[in-house]
């Protein structure tokens, strides 16, 4: 962990906001937010998925991150997408208020990384769908963030 955070992370973060984010920048992003105690700005890569001005963000191993919990209540953000600035707001989806959204990010962000479905252990039907059973009990459990960027 300590190598991601002091040497990979910020290699990857000077990439993404150099001529170079083409890159990675189709799949990974910059997020700046302020940690809720600290008041502190911190800036951190993560993967995404865009559909018009939302952004869906699936933070990985979500129980052995902390980052994402400065967002459980609607908060201000920066984005570095695509080479570009943007400002919006980032929040934390709730199940009970959000599962149908949670559902369509999280089916996006899958849709767009494979690899995911191992993660989750979501089956693949044969039509290329994903089993909806695994699909909403994986939902259930994983963070999703949206920002709507403006």
């Amino acid at each position: 962990m300590w190598f991601m955070n002091k040497v990979i992370n910020p290699l990857v973060r000077l990439i993404l906001r150099s001529p170079l984010h083409k890159l990675m920048s189709n799949t990974l992003l910059v997020i700046t937010y302020c940690g809720r105690k600290t008041g502190r700005e911190y800036s951190l890569p993560v993967q995404y998925v865009q559909a018009g001005n939302i952004i869906y963000i699936v933070p990985g191993m979500p129980e052995k991150k902390t980052w994402w919990r400065n967002l459980k209540e609607a908060a201000p953000v920066r984005l570095t997408v695509r080479g570009q600035s943007l400002t919006g707001t980032g929040v934390v989806l709730k199940p009970e208020t959000d599962s149908e959204e949670i559902l369509e990010g999280f089916g996006m962000s899958l849709r767009h990384f494979p690899a995911l479905t191992k993660d989750y252990h979501i089956g693949v039907e044969a039509d290329g769908s994903f089993n909806v059973k695994d699909l909403q009990k994986a939902a259930r459990q994983a963070v999703i963030i949206r920002v709507e960027v403006s």
